[in-house]
């Protein structure tokens, strides 16, 4: 505000000739190697700030996705090498209400002689299920029994982001390990419960993944049936599962349209009746010729 007279005269630049110790200088000598047109570039891009154009940030942005998505699959391997997924401290509230599963020792002496000559296939690569607990997809607790002659190895792994839901917890209890060490060919499926949108997404490899319960067991089905369908029975099928799948992520309540997929004397144990149990399994108020049928597979399936 006030503009005083200074006490003790200061000059403004004081040099200082008197060097004690003469010191290099660094940052001529970190581009004494660069070419003089990539010196001043270099030199450039350090004392002003770059603006970036809205292509060249796109390009960051792609890349950036590159790498996110190479991290995605390190933690897919990791997952796989650790079983203790997560924390095993965090873990404890489902571990240990999770029971695990043996398979039963008459399924190990049909296993070579039960099942096709596709499985070679399915146990190249482990199969990676990330399964949202609000739309959990129940047709996996059926995969040991729709497959009796195959050696499963199912595991179950909560997310760090979901052990704090105590509803999703509840859920995840039905689900139950599945596993059987001795035998030699063993179909390893990892279950990793996250908040996923859509749900479930089955990995096979970075360029093998697909989205839905009909594509799950779709999969499981195309390495281990035994009783392929004539041409004419799998069209019809392929039509039937494709339109389970669309009522399944539809956005309306097509519910009424899976009734009508439904007949009493048909309770075969298949992928298509399987599909149709684990939509409505997750639905309340169902009419009672449609529960009767719902009680037939689940007392089957859930144990």
């Amino acid at each position: 505000m006030y503009k005083l007279k200074p006490v003790v005269p200061v000059p403004m630049l004081n040099e200082n000739t008197c060097r004690m110790y003469k010191l290099k200088d660094l940052q001529q000598m970190s581009f004494s190697g660069v070419p003089m047109s990539y010196k001043s570039d270099e030199l450039q891009d350090i004392n002003d700030e770059t603006q970036l154009s809205d292509q060249e940030i796109q390009v960051l942005l792609e890349k950036q996705s590159e790498v996110l998505k190479i991290l995605e699959q390190l933690e897919l391997r990791l997952n796989k090498l650790d079983v203790k997924f997560p924390d095993a401290k965090n873990s404890i509230l489902v571990s240990e209400k999770q029971q695990s599963t043996q398979c039963n020792k008459k399924h190990k002496n049909s296993f070579k002689s039960a099942i096709n000559n596709d499985i070679t296939n399915l146990i190249k690569n482990d199969t990676v299920v990330f399964a949202d607990p609000e739309d959990p997809p129940y047709s996996l607790l059926a995969l040991p029994i729709l497959y009796p002659g195959v050696a499963w190895d199912i595991s179950y792994h909560v997310h760090s982001s979901v052990l704090k839901d105590l509803k999703a917890l509840g859920t995840i209890k039905e689900f139950k390990n599945v596993t059987c060490k001795d035998a030699k060919s063993i179909v390893k499926v990892f279950v990793i419960w996250q908040h996923i949108k859509p749900s479930p997404k089955v990995v096979r490899s970075p360029t093998d993944s697909s989205i839905g319960e009909v594509s799950l067991l779709r999969t499981f089905n195309q390495y281990l049936t035994t009783q392929p369908l004539a041409a004419a029975d799998k069209i019809k099928s392929d039509k039937v599962l494709d339109l389970i799948n669309e009522i399944g992520y539809s956005t309306n309540d097509r519910t009424s349209e899976l009734h009508n997929l439904i007949m009493d004397s048909n309770k075969k144990l298949d992928i298509i009746n399987i599909v149709i149990w684990s939509l409505l399994y997750k639905k309340s108020d169902q009419p009672s010729k449609i529960e009767t049928w719902l009680s037939h597979f689940t007392k089957i399936i859930i144990v």
